[in-house]
């Protein structure tokens, strides 16, 4: 299969009928500078990430590699990093080489793309683009009334650097068929998945059910579990969703019990509200399908035409001998008047995992505009809490000024004594600047300090580590 793919490719690409069409991105960083706590002085290097897509008829095609260049040489590589093929017709399609496959809404498989997303990690020291994807085969057909899948591979490990073997990074293997039927609008599944990495072979079965109970009211439901061990693990998740007029609401419920799939080739539903704010997205409960339940509940309503109420609510325990409960309370209201948009949060949590009691966080969004062309952005955050009885704050603010929506220059300064990071009072100052020289490319220079820790993406969380210096990305399209 790793042979054939390119002379596939290759042939299609030298054939480039009339009708073809061949596209690509390319992410390019540049950067110069230290990351604090390596115990290392600055030095430069470059990553950068091509995507080849090509298209014909029904056909398309998908390549591309990444490369991270150092002064340490150990931490260098140059990896064709995936070549994929999908073929779509009459009902039927099929993936061969690199492809994302999901199942059980992440429950028994969760491939992801975070667009944007490089990551560093500590031990390994290499950039690599942040993606999980399949390497093999799947074939797929849906009727009206059904559907039946097939899929066959090796899942990444994208904590494992590209500088390590392929079978050290796809060492977690899956065979997984699956079947869905319509019945009185009502969509009944059911799938069996094998699973085997050089620890153990696994078995996992779902089942889900999922439809409209009313045109203004939905649903889902799946339970998975163990079939051939001793551990009885389980995955138990549910939804119900509801909007009408300028009201809706969505529950969700959640019970894992030893429910991590090999490297962690899974991710069920974490039902933990995701935010933009960044005291909010730093702090997010990171889920444990080890062992963890729990609920969700998000409202919202549209208060007038220009305003826009949501609330959530968030539980979730974890049992480690004696019970840890995440508690969260989120509301926001989002309102445009005259020629300004304006977004205000309040949040209170308490996550005994992080060791923060009565977390208090609130802070603004102001956008205005300034006559046709010009804008500015404000933002303000603030969040406090407790630990070990000591009192700990985070602060962010920044200000962003736009031109025409092709310029954007921005300051951002953070301050935390938050005592799990820092001795003393300690501060991050930064400034950006973005260009978008047209529809096709876009530059972005960052110079300063950058407070890392978590980041969650679509449903994904993974570490930012801190880093001091230069930073350059130039964006294209071609």
């Amino acid at each position: 299969m790793k042979h054939l793919l390119p002379l596939i490719l290759l042939s299609l690409l030298v054939i480039e009928p009339a009708n073809a069409q061949l596209s690509g991105t390319s992410l390019m960083e540049y950067q110069y500078g230290q990351l604090p706590g390596a115990n290392e002085s600055s030095f430069n290097a470059l990553y950068n990430k091509i995507n080849l897509n090509y298209r014909y008829n029904k056909l398309k095609i998908k390549a591309g590699a990444q490369y991270y260049i150092s002064p340490y040489g150990d931490r260098n590589y140059v990896e064709p990093g995936w070549l994929g093929l999908n073929y779509r017709n009459k009902g039927w399609e099929f993936n061969l080489g690199n492809f994302n496959e999901t199942i059980g809404r992440g429950i028994l498989l969760r491939s992801y793309e975070i667009h944007g997303a490089v990551i560093e990690d500590l031990s390994f020291r290499s950039k690599q683009y942040f993606y999980r994807d399949l390497l093999g085969a799947s074939a797929s057909y849906r009727h009206k009334k059904f559907r039946l899948k097939a899929s066959y591979g090796w899942a990444l490990n994208n904590v494992i650097n590209p500088t390590e073997k392929m079978d050290v990074r796809r060492d977690d293997q899956i065979a997984a068929i699956s079947g869905e039927y319509k019945l009185f609008k009502q969509t009944i599944g059911a799938t069996f998945m094998h699973h085997e990495n050089s620890a153990a072979n696994t078995d996992y079965a779902l089942g889900n059910l999922s439809g409209r109970i009313l045109p203004y009211l939905s649903y889902y439901a799946a339970y998975a579990s163990t079939i051939n061990t001793d551990d009885n693990g389980h995955a138990m998740y549910a939804s119900l969703n509801f909007a009408k007029g300028d009201f809706g609401f969505s529950a969700e419920w959640k019970d894992y019990e030893r429910f991590v799939i090999g490297s962690g080739i899974n991710e069920p539903p974490a039902l933990v509200k995701e935010h933009s704010y960044r005291v909010l997205n730093r702090s997010t409960h990171v889920l444990q399908p080890e062992n963890e339940s729990g609920f969700q509940f998000e409202a919202f309503y549209h208060a007038s035409e220009n305003t826009l109420i949501t609330l959530n609510h968030t539980i979730a325990n974890n049992d480690f001998g004696s019970t840890l409960k995440f508690r969260e309370w989120f509301a926001e209201v989002s309102t445009s008047f005259k020629n300004a948009d304006l977004k205000v949060f309040a949040d209170y949590a308490n996550d005994p995992l992080k060791g923060e009691k009565d977390r208090i966080s609130t802070g603004f969004n102001l956008e205005q505009k300034v006559k046709t062309n010009h804008g500015v952005l404000f933002e303000l955050e603030y969040q406090t809490f407790k630990r070990d009885n000591d009192d700990n704050q985070n602060i962010a603010g920044g200000v962003t000024y736009n031109y025409k929506s092709k310029f954007y220059w921005s300051v951002l300064n953070e301050w935390s004594n938050d005592n799990f990071i820092t001795d003393t009072d300690k501060i991050w100052l930064s400034s950006t600047l973005r260009y978008k020289v047209n529809t096709k490319h876009t530059l972005q220079l960052f110079a300063g300090e950058r407070r890392g820790g978590p980041a969650c993406s679509a449903g994904v969380c993974y570490e930012v580590l801190d880093f001091k210096g230069v930073e350059l990305r130039w964006y294209a399209r071609f």
